[in-house]
């Protein structure tokens, strides 16, 4: 079990999508010395709003920090999350790969970088967050539709950049 329980501990979440944003906003509450990056200044905006780090790819020293959270689902941000770990450090992936990821495995065993799978985790204290509201999920809601507007709502789902589409019976 990883604890990010010290503010000594740096932490860095690579990705500010919807994985992002989420896993970004629970580490936070953990008291770890947290950064977030991204591509998108209006997606780490929400980020900064709650106080977390931000940042942008080049801002990124290699081999800084302790931990390091993939939630970008593409190749180029395994190899950031990778690059940014000291030695020993902790790669985290949260993210599912389109594809077939490459690797360069020697880099990880070199520095000794202990790497973890990490799909779902306990859906009650996740639910305990939302509930009270410690995790804030209303700014990853792009739109609201209708069932009636259904098939456009999943056009605009699928939409680079839509983080959130609801589509709601009682609208």
């Amino acid at each position: 079990m990883i604890t990010f329980s010290t503010p000594n501990q740096r932490v860095l979440v690579v990705g500010d999508g919807k994985l992002g944003q989420l896993v970004a906003q629970t580490l936070a509450l953990t008291g770890c010395d947290l950064w977030a990056i991204g591509r998108h200044s209006e997606k780490l905006a929400n980020l900064a709003a709650r106080g977390i780090k931000i940042g942008l790819e080049a801002d990124v020293q290699e081999r800084s920090f302790d931990i390091a959270v993939d939630c970008t689902g593409n190749p180029q941000g395994f190899d950031l999350a990778r690059r940014s770990l000291r030695p020993r450090g902790i790669l985290v992936l949260k993210s599912t790969y389109a594809g077939k990821l490459t690797l360069d495995a020697s880099a990880l065993v070199v520095d000794e970088i202990t790497v973890i799978g990490s799909r779902c985790g306990p859906f009650a204290p996740a639910l305990k967050l939302l509930e009270q509201e410690k995790v804030d999920v209303k700014p990853l809601i792009d739109g609201r539709y209708t069932i009636d507007e259904g098939l456009k709502a999943f056009g605009i789902a699928q939409k680079r950049g839509i983080l959130k589409v609801l589509v709601e019976i009682n609208h």
